[in-house]
C-alpha cells in the first residue's frame, strides 16, 4: 500500500472513530461557554438577555427563551455526535458488572 492508501484506509478511520466524541463534546462546551465572552465586551446571548430583561422586567420569560436557544444550538450537536459515533462504530457500551 502506498502512503496515501495507508493513511486513507488504516489511519484515518481509526483516528476519526477515536477523536469524534471528545471533539463534538468540545464543540458543545464552546457553545455553552460563550457566555464568558461577555467579559471581553462581546454582546452574546446571555448578555443580550440581561439587557432585554433590564428593559422588560420579565426574567422568567427572557431567560426561558435564552435557555431554549442554547438548547437549540447544543442538542443538534449532541445528536450529530451520537449518530457519528454509531456510524463509526465507537458507541460506548454499558459495562455490566457481575458480582
Amino acid at each position: 500500500m502506498s502512503r496515501t492508501q495507508r493513511m486513507f484506509y488504516v489511519v484515518l478511520p481509526q483516528a476519526v472513530r477515536i477523536a469524534t466524541p471528545p471533539t463534538v463534546g468540545f464543540l458543545v462546551q464552546i457553545v455553552k461557554n460563550t457566555s464568558l465572552a461577555s467579559v471581553v465586551g462581546f454582546v452574546e446571548l446571555a448578555r443580550a438577555g440581561q439587557i432585554i430583561n433590564n428593559s422588560l422586567f420579565e426574567p422568567f420569560l427572557v431567560y426561558l427563551i435564552i435557555a431554549l436557544l442554547y438548547f437549540a444550538m447544543c442538542y443538534p450537536l449532541s445528536r450529530w455526535s451520537r449518530r457519528l459515533e454509531r456510524r463509526t462504530g465507537y458507541a460506548r457500551r454499558q459495562q455490566v458488572v457481575t458480582p
